[in-house]
């Protein structure tokens, strides 16, 4: 009984460490700026000067 209980222990903790890594590594899908280049600039039409 307690061999399992820690089998379970050592998946969470493995499980747990492969997320984290799977977030730190992979980029983030949010997009804050307005341009390609994600600066975070704030571009948008209605900003821009009209003639």
């Amino acid at each position: 009984m307690d061999l399992i209980i820690q089998y379970i222990i050592i998946a969470v903790v493995f499980v747990v460490a492969l997320v984290y890594i799977a977030k730190r590594f992979m980029p983030a899908k949010k997009n804050k700026g307005g341009c390609a280049k994600g600066c975070g600039c704030a571009v948008n039409d209605s900003s821009a000067p009209r003639s």
